[in-house]
């Protein structure tokens, strides 16, 4: 696309994570959270057929296993 430059990387910690970086934060795989997400245990919204996940989501997931346990 002329013209795009893809945005240069910050200190600030990014609002929105891939599955990925979610996984990697979790420190679970992958497909563990795209189970969290199917089951509608960990929130995430969907841009175009990207699917991002909120980095307060993470913390709201961890504190309702920090309740439940």
């Amino acid at each position: 696309m002329p013209g795009y430059s893809a945005p240069a990387e910050s200190s600030a910690p990014a609002l929105l994570l891939r599955p990925e970086e979610a996984a990697r934060m979790l420190r679970i795989s992958r497909t563990a959270v795209f189970g969290l997400l199917a089951s509608g245990d960990l929130r995430s919204i969907t841009i175009g057929r990207r699917r991002r996940i909120p980095r307060q989501a993470l913390d709201e997931y961890v504190a309702r296993r920090l309740a439940d346990a």
